[in-house]
């Protein structure tokens, strides 16, 4: 087997050029332009006001970050199902925490620090959820879709046994406060967390060699493992990244409605797989990247506050819309690169000629 720091060394493509080389970005600046127009053109009184605009703004992150946690396991050529069950959990580990730790008559100074302390305490469950589904996947070898089924099941039923199927209330306010506040008022921290935890991952990507072997093991992950690179230790981290992101959605979603609840978001996993697959994730594996979810998030977040605006659309329809959305995604990209596939076929038999 060859060693894998010289296989990598032998390989001279720059990771961040072959991972932005995504045809579909162009078609999404243009969908997100279309879908902004149409709504501000439609309900201009209400679209393009400054605090509908926050409102959006406060609500994309939550969606994000499932998605980015989404995206990198669909990279390795895997899926999350879980990762709202490891928000919600996650979230309620947290708000419990910090129900038994701040005081009525706490300082400020006090809540600041349990309040971190509650973030890094979701970050590692979310983190230790992560990793159940990745010892199902790369230790057992269960496909990931029923490994992390399975995960979500377990995790959902941990979560109604801690809150006993009712929600906690009485949470501290310093979490709303600080998940509500909006620098300048204009700024949510929400779309602050999203813009780090975005720009991290976008990183890992494209920057390190962890994100050059992912990328390379959910394109073949048989070349990978004979490459050198440990499939085990990719599957176990790319888990448990996805796990931290959800966590960090669950503690946005528990700031929103300062509630925590073990069935928040039941329909963020479908919308999650949605936007990976818009943004030009492929299902397979092997690509897709940040600038993409995000560009699907906005999208997704301009069309679901859109319908907001007009009562005569039923909620119960929403999922129905996300479902022909999703599969009308899925038969264009699935003829898109039949089409390219048959021109590069063509291509190779002129040269030939």
């Amino acid at each position: 087997m060859l060693n894998n720091a010289s296989n990598l060394s032998r390989i001279k493509i720059k990771t961040s050029d072959f991972l932005l080389r995504q045809p579909n970005l162009k078609r999404l600046v243009i969908m997100l332009v279309i879908t902004f127009v149409a709504m501000s053109v439609l309900q201009p009184r209400i679209f393009l006001t400054k605090d509908y605009l926050i409102s959006m703004a406060y609500l994309f992150p939550e969606y994000g970050l499932l998605s980015i946690a989404m995206m990198i396991c669909m990279i390795s050529g895997g899926i999350d199902l879980a990762a709202v069950a490891i928000a919600n959990f996650s979230g309620i580990m947290t708000c419990l925490f910090l129900i038994r730790f701040i005081p009525n008559d706490a300082s400020n100074a006090h809540a600041a620090i349990v309040l971190v302390c509650g973030v890094l305490l979701s970050i590692i469950i979310g983190g230790l959820c992560g990793a159940i589904s990745a010892a199902l996947i790369s230790k057992i070898g269960i496909p990931p879709i029923l490994a992390t089924l399975g995960t979500n099941d377990l995790i959902l039923g941990a979560a109604i046994a801690f809150t006993k199927g009712s929600s906690i209330s009485s949470i501290p306010s310093v979490l709303s406060r600080v998940g509500n506040h909006t620098i300048g008022g204009v700024i949510p921290m929400t779309l602050v967390a999203y813009i780090i935890c975005g720009a991290i991952v976008s990183f890992i990507l494209t920057k390190t060699t962890f994100g050059f072997k992912l990328y390379m093991m959910g394109s073949n992950p048989t070349a990978s493992r004979f490459s050198g690179a440990d499939n085990t230790k990719i599957i176990f981290t790319t888990y448990m990244l996805s796990g931290m992101l959800a966590s960090i959605a669950g503690l946005l979603m528990c700031a929103r409605f300062n509630t925590a609840r073990a069935d928040f978001g039941t329909s963020y996993t479908m919308q999650a797989i949605l936007i990976c697959v818009l943004g030009g994730v492929t299902p397979n594996g092997g690509f897709g990247n940040v600038t993409g979810i995000t560009l699907s998030v906005l999208i997704l977040q301009f069309l679901s506050s859109g319908f907001n605006m007009f009562p005569s659309i039923s909620n119960f329809y929403r999922d129905l819309i996300w479902g022909v959305v999703l599969l009308a995604v899925l038969l264009f990209n699935y003829f898109s690169n039949k089409r390219q596939t048959g021109t590069l076929a063509k291509n190779a038999v002129s040269a030939k000629i």
